[in-house]
């Protein structure tokens, strides 16, 4: 199957006016966040990123994109006026450390939401201390009632490694759903990624997907963990290497 054009076919996007993503995980969701506003630009859709928890912004900002900080109900109001002049906002609670941004209030996520002619509302709503594979914790993720779609991401980083802290977050979550494992093999990641206490907590009635990233460093591997997933439940699996810009989707399963 040939894998479509954009993240708005993968993701199935046009399920929702406007679509509200919530992506948790690891290996990637920050990358993924700004190439959904990438696609959203190229579409001629304004959008806003934010996060539920404390986020970060790649280095390189297009010049179009606008930083905003958001702490009150008027300030929600201004954002309609500043998505008339730039293509894509991120908008946070304000400055932390490490180069960080804190994130918004669920209510607030709410709020942007409903600003009327939004193209797309992506937030991350999760840590992983930027390993490639989690569970979370009691806390997470923290879903706004607003979100239309979750994804869920894993880095393919963390194939085979053992289930410390070294190499995943939260491995005592990740054993509470697998008992007995030491290694996040294939069969572990799948179960993890599409338990109610793994990568589909909070996702209740919305549009759930898997993206697997990191499919540089091993093609055939990466294809056949999605596979696994897929088999293990998830509706819909994306095969990405966030990092190609030739070519960032390799398959959709």
């Amino acid at each position: 199957m040939e894998p479509p054009m954009t993240f708005w076919e993968a993701l199935d996007l046009d399920r929702a006016t406007p679509p509200v993503v919530a992506i948790v995980g690891g290996g990637g969701k920050t990358s993924l966040l700004f190439r959904l506003a990438q696609n959203a630009h190229q579409l001629g859709y304004s959008t806003v990123l934010s996060g539920t928890t404390r986020f970060t912004t790649p280095p390189a900002l297009s010049s179009n994109i606008h930083l905003t900080e958001i702490t009150s109900p008027k300030q929600v109001q201004e954002l309609v006026k500043t998505l008339n002049t730039h293509d894509t906002i991120v908008a946070h609670a304000g400055k932390e450390p490490k180069a960080r941004w804190a994130p918004i209030e669920t209510a607030t996520a709410d709020e942007i939401a409903a600003i009327p002619g939004l193209g797309l509302f992506a937030i991350e709503a999760d840590g992983s201390k930027m390993l490639p594979f989690k569970a979370p914790a009691e806390h997470e993720p923290v879903i706004p009632y607003s979100a239309t779609h979750v994804v869920a991401v894993v880095g393919l980083s963390a194939l085979d490694t053992p289930l410390d802290s070294r190499y995943v977050h939260r491995p005592e979550k990740i054993r509470s759903i697998i008992e007995n494992q030491q290694h996040a093999s294939i069969e572990v990641i799948a179960r993890v990624l599409t338990d109610i206490r793994g990568g589909r907590k909070g996702v209740k009635q919305r549009h759930f997907s898997v993206v697997v990233n990191q499919a540089d460093l091993h093609p055939e591997r990466a294809l056949l963990l999605g596979k696994a997933i897929r088999r293990a439940g998830a509706p819909r699996v994306i095969v990405t290497a966030l990092r190609d810009n030739n070519s960032l989707i390799k398959a959709v399963l």
